[in-house]
Order: C-alpha cells, then structure tokens, then sequence
C-alpha cells in the first residue's frame, strides 16, 4: 500500500466512497482536525474521500482551490483499507464503529471476516452475531444516537434500547423531558419489556397499562418527583402488593428455622433478584449445623419469592 500526501482540487463534486458517512460526530471533527490532511484513496476512475466530507466543502464554500489529502494508492485489499480507515479514525465511538461495520458490508466483507479480523481492531468481540447488534444502532433516533456517545456506552448497554425497537421515539421524548440519566432509561425499558412479555401484550400496551406512556410527555418541575413516580409505577406492576410479596416471603424464612447466627437481607422492592446471607459461627459444630439448615429444602423455598 502507498500513501502520499497530495493538494486535491475542489473544484466540482465530493467524489464519496462507502466510508463517506465516517465520522459520527462531524461538528467537533472540523474543530480539531483541520491542521490534518483528510483520508482518500485512488480508485481505478477518480479519486474518493473517505469520510470527512464536510472539510472538503468547507474548503469549496471558503474558496480554497485545494485541500491537503492522505492519498492511499495500490491497496492491497479491502481489509487493508479498512483497517487504515480505523486507525485514522482512531479512536472510534461506538457510532463511528456502526457506520463502518454499514461501510464493510457495503464493499462485500464477508460476516465472518468482519467478526473476525475487524471487529477485534475496533475493540468489540469477534462474534458474528454482534454485527446485527451494532447496525441496529443506525436505526436509532439521532438524538438517542447522540446520547449514546455524549455517554460513552459500551454496546451492551447501548442495546438496551433495541428492547423498546419500534417506540424509538417515546424513548427520545422520555429522555429529553425528564432528563434522566442511562441507568434509569434502561431500568425503564427493561422493565416494560418483561412486564410486556410476563402478560403477552405488546410493548406500548404496557407501558400504558403500568402509566408510563404518557410520562414522556407531562411536564415535571423537579425530575426527582418523576424518578419516584417512574419507581412507584414499576413496583405496582411488578408486585401488586410489595407488603404482600414481602410478607410471605418472611413467613417462608420463619419456616426455615434458622439460628440466630444465620441474618438474612433482601432488597424489599424485589428489583434485585437473590438475598444476602451473612453467618457467623464460633465452632465447625456451630458452622455444621448453620450450613445444614441453609442446605435444608425449607430455606431453599425462600427463592421462590425472590
């Protein structure tokens, strides 16, 4: 592979490769990138920009006849060429690793040679099952897209949105009017999703059926007081009665027997699944005994409530 550094004429029109779509986030690129040559590559016919392509015009509307470019001659292969499209981009958010995924596809990578060789430069696993993963980011609004960079999120928890695919923009309008933060998005969405699949309807039916639906678009003062309301509002629909919910769990647990030594805690909302147990023994005898009662089918019952 050979690279030069050459003036590219503005006159005429941005000649696009597949890549033109690179970076994301155009507006700070122009900020810290105009003392850097942009990335082309000679094709068999004309010379293509990969990517950047707001410079290119920026420099046509300024009335400079010319802009600096990396020119990259005789690739070997499109692997080669992606990967150096990666290392001038470098480092990549996870929209940028979105729109090269689209782009690799676009030039005819196979699926299995972007899991494989790609994916590991862009620091994700090399599973071809993530590739549908990442181009569902693409579908997102730009303003959830915008949120997941501004963010910094890994994929895993970019994905939490595609739970909610089809409502993309009642997750924008949540979001955006009551200012929370990711945590709380994907409590949100997770929870709808389950409650949704727990009683066969779909996600929109449930997010009215649990008062959610129309938070999106009510006006909250203090978002604080929403946060509450979103909490109370997903209790209700996970346990009709926590007070119940709790009570049979502490008869199931006086059931069991156990020894003074052996303390228990849970979390009484029933958002995390599992209980602490905490034991304190003074002896293998007094050790033995504990570890047979929580050993015992009775305290095993306990699960079953949480």
């Amino acid at each position: 592979m050979k690279i030069t550094v050459k003036e590219l004429t503005t006159a005429g029109p941005t000649i696009h490769s597949s890549f033109a779509s690179l970076p994301y986030n155009r507006g700070n690129s122009s900020k810290t990138q105009l003392s850097r040559p942009i990335l082309a590559y000679q094709s068999p016919s004309c010379i293509k920009i990969i990517g950047d392509i707001h410079r290119f015009v920026e420099a046509q509307e300024a009335g400079r006849s010319t802009i600096p470019v990396y020119l990259i001659q005789d690739s070997e292969s499109t692997m080669d060429l992606i990967r150096l499209v990666i290392e001038y981009y470098s480092p990549m958010n996870l929209m940028d690793k979105a729109l090269l995924t689209r782009a690799a596809l676009d030039l005819g990578v196979p699926r299995n040679q972007l899991a494989e060789q790609i994916y590991p430069a862009l620091e994700l696993a090399p599973r071809e099952k993530l590739i549908d993963q990442v181009l569902f980011l693409l579908k997102l609004p730009e303003a959830l897209q915008a949120f997941i960079v501004n963010k910094d999120l890994s994929l895993k928890r970019a994905m939490v949105f595609q739970r909610a695919e089809g409502h993309l923009d009642w997750v924008e309008r949540f979001i955006s009017n009551l200012k929370i933060g990711i945590n709380m998005s994907a409590e949100i969405i997770q929870n709808v999703w389950e409650m949704a699949k727990r009683d066969d309807v779909d996600f929109k039916t449930k997010a009215r059926e649990m008062g959610l639906w129309e938070m999106a678009d009510t006006h909250y003062e203090d978002n604080r007081m929403a946060v509450v309301e979103i909490r109370e509002k997903i209790n209700t629909a996970r346990f009709p009665s926590l007070s119940q919910a709790n009570q049979e769990l502490t008869n199931t647990i006086t059931e069991a027997d156990l020894p003074d030594t052996i303390k228990l805690k849970w979390d009484p909302y029933f958002e995390q699944q599992g209980v602490q147990i905490s034991l304190h023994a003074k002896d293998t005898a007094e050790l033995n005994s504990s570890l047979e009662k929580l050993a015992s089918s009775k305290f095993k019952n306990i699960f079953k409530h949480i």
